[in-house]
C-alpha cells in the first residue's frame, strides 16, 4: 500500500491539475456568459446536487471504510446506487416543470431536464471509483478526474463560443460524466463484476442511515443562499453571491480537497489500531490555520482587484460579499477537521446532530436576511460559520481530550503569521488604493511580496508547516534527479 505522503502527493497533484483546468475555464466562461446565465445554472444545480446526494446517500463512503468488504456487499451497494440514481432521475424529470414554474424560469426547467442524463450515467462507475479510492490507487483516480475535467472544460468553452449560453454548462457537465465513467471502467479492479445483489442491503443501509442524511442536510444549508435568493431577489443576485462564494472555495479546492481524499481512511485506520494521534491532529490544525488565516485575510483586503482580474468589472458588486465571506471562512477552517475526526472514530450520530443544528441555523439566517440584500446574507452566513466553529472547538476538545491551551498556542502563533503576511497588501491598498492592482503585473508583484512575507513569518515563528514545505521540496528534487530512488518514507 502506498505511504500516506505518497498518497497525499497523488491526491494533491490531482486536485491542483483539476483546479487549474476549472480555474481557467471559470475565467473564460465568466467573460462569455452573463450573471443571469450563471444564476440559471446555479439554481438548477441546487436541485440536481441534492439529487446526487440522495443518489450517493453515503454509499461511496461505505465502500471506502467498510472493514469486511465482501462481493455480496459490493453488489448490494451497486444495487442501491442504481436504484437511487435512476429513481432520482425520474423524480427530477417529473419535478422539472413545477421547479421552473416556481422560479418563473423556463431555462431552469430545461437545465434540470438535461442534467437528468447524468443520473443515468453516474451509478455505472460510482462504486468502482469508490473501490479505487479504498485501495489507495490515487494515480488512477488522478487520471480519471483530470481527464473528466479537461473534457468538461473543452466542451463547455466551445459550447459557450457557439452561443449555447447557460446550456454550455449543461453540455460541460454531461461530457465530464461520460469521460469519468469511461475511465473508471478502464481502471476497474480485475475480476470486479458489477452485478445486482440484495443479500447485504440491510448491512449497507445500517451505515448509510446517518451518513446519507448528514450530507443532504449539509447540502441544503450550504446552498440555502442559492435557492432562497433566486426566489426573493433575482438570478443576477444568485450569480453574484455564487461568484463570491466560488472565489472563497478556491482555498478548499487548492489546499484541502487533496487532504480529504486521504485523511478519513488514515484517521479510521488509527482509530481501529487504538486511538487517533492527538499530536498529529494538532499538527494538522497548525498547518491548516497557518495557510488559511493569511490566505483569507489577504483575499479580503485584495477582494476588488481579485474579482476584477479574474472575472471582469461586471462582477465588482460581489466584492463586499466576498470580504464578509472571508471572515466566516477564517472561523470555519479553524475547526474544519473535527467532522472528519467524528466520522473516522465512529461518532457518526454526533456528526449528524451538529450538522443538523448548524444547517438549520444557516437556512433560518439566510431566510431572515435575504429580504435586506446580499450584504446581510453574507453577514448571516459568516455568523453561522462562527457559531459552528465554536461548537466544533468544544466537541473536538472533548473527543480528543486536548486542553484548550494547546490550541491557544497554535492560534496565537498563526495570528502573528497572519499579521505579518497581510502587511504589504494592507499598506498598498491604504496608500494607493485598489485601482493600480487591477492590472496583472502589479497584482502579481504584490502577491509575490506577500508570499515572501508569509514564508518569512513561518520561518521566524518556527511553524511546523515549514518542515513539511522542506520535505515536499526535497521530494520534488529527488523526482527530478536522474536515477533517484522511487521510495518514499511514510
Amino acid at each position: 500500500m502506498a505511504s500516506f505522503r505518497v498518497s497525499l502527493a497523488y491526491s494533491y497533484l490531482n486536485k491542483y491539475l483539476t483546479l487549474v483546468i476549472n480555474f481557467v475555464t471559470t475565467i473564460i466562461l465568466a467573460r462569455l456568459l452573463t450573471p443571469a446565465d450563471i444564476g440559471i445554472y446555479t439554481v438548477a444545480a441546487v436541485f440536481v446536487g441534492l439529487g446526487h446526494l440522495l443518489r450517493e446517500f453515503g454509499i461511496n463512503e461505505y465502500i471506502v471504510q467498510e472493514k469486511d468488504l465482501t462481493p455480496d456487499r459490493i453488489r448490494a451497494a451497486f444495487t442501491l446506487n442504481i436504484l437511487f440514481g435512476w429513481s432520482i432521475a425520474l423524480i427530477l424529470y417529473v419535478a422539472r416543470s413545477p421547479i421552473g414554474a416556481f422560479y418563473n424560469s423556463e431555462e431552469v426547467r430545461e437545465v434540470i431536464e438535461l442534467l437528468c442524463i447524468n443520473f443515468l450515467l453516474v451509478p455505472i462507475g460510482a462504486i468502482t471509483f469508490a473501490h479505487i479510492r479504498r485501495e489507495m490507487r490515487f494515480r488512477h483516480a488522478m487520471v480519471i478526474q483530470v481527464a473528466s475535467a479537461f473534457v468538461s472544460a473543452t466542451v463547455g468553452i466551445f459550447a459557450a463560443f457557439a452561443g449555447e449560453a447557460y446550456r454550455s454548462l449543461v453540455w460541460s457537465a454531461i461530457a465530464g460524466t461520460l469521460t469519468s465513467v469511461f475511465f473508471t471502467l478502464v481502471f476497474r479492479p480485475k475480476g470486479m463484476l458489477l452485478l445486482p445483489g440484495l443479500r447485504e442491503i440491510p448491512h449497507v443501509l445500517a451505515f448509510c442511515r446517518y451518513a446519507g442524511p448528514s450530507e443532504l442536510i449539509y447540502h441544503a444549508g450550504q446552498t440555502a443562499p442559492d435557492w432562497i435568493l433566486g426566489k426573493v431577489l433575482d438570478m443576477s443576485a444568485v450569480g453574484l453571491y455564487s461568484r463570491a462564494l466560488g472565489t472563497v472555495s478556491i482555498f478548499n479546492k487548492a489546499f484541502l480537497e487533496g487532504l480529504w481524499g486521504v485523511i478519513m481512511p488514515h484517521f479510521s485506520r488509527q482509530h481501529r489500531d487504538g486511538a487517533i494521534d492527538k499530536d498529529q491532529y494538532l499538527f494538522l490544525v497548525a498547518c491548516i490555520t497557518a495557510v488559511a488565516w493569511p490566505f483569507f485575510a489577504t483575499l479580503a483586503i485584495l477582494a476588488e482587484p481579485v474579482i476584477s482580474i479574474l472575472f471582469g468589472a461586471k462582477w465588482l458588486e460581489s466584492v463586499p460579499v466576498l470580504r464578509i465571506l472571508c471572515l466566516g471562512a477564517i472561523s470555519m477552517y479553524t475547526t474544519v477537521l473535527i467532522d472528519q475526526i467524528l466520522r473516522s472514530s465512529g461518532r457518526v450520530r454526533a456528526s449528524f446532530r451538529i450538522i443538523l443544528i448548524t444547517q438549520i441555523l444557516a437556512v433560518i439566517a439566510v431566510l431572515l436576511s435575504a429580504f435586506h440584500g446580499l450584504i446581510w446574507v453574507a453577514m448571516a452566513t459568516a455568523g453561522v460559520s462562527m457559531v459552528q466553529s465554536c461548537i466544533y472547538q468544544i466537541v473536538g476538545q472533548r473527543t480528543l481530550d486536548i486542553p484548550f491551551i494547546s490550541f491557544i498556542r497554535i492560534y496565537i502563533k498563526n495570528i502573528l503569521i497572519t499579521g505579518i503576511t497581510v502587511m504589504p497588501a494592507l499598506v498598498a491598498i491604504l496608500t494607493v488604493g485598489s485601482a493600480p492592482f487591477a492590472f496583472l503585473p502589479s497584482f502579481a508583484a504584490l502577491v509575490a511580496v506577500t508570499g515572501l512575507c508569509w514564508i518569512t513569518a513561518i520561518w521566524l515563528l518556527k511553524s511546523p508547516l515549514l518542515e513539511e514545505i522542506i520535505i515536499a521540496a526535497s521530494y520534488v528534487a529527488s523526482w527530478r534527479r536522474p536515477g533517484a530512488s522511487g521510495s518514499t518514507r511514510s
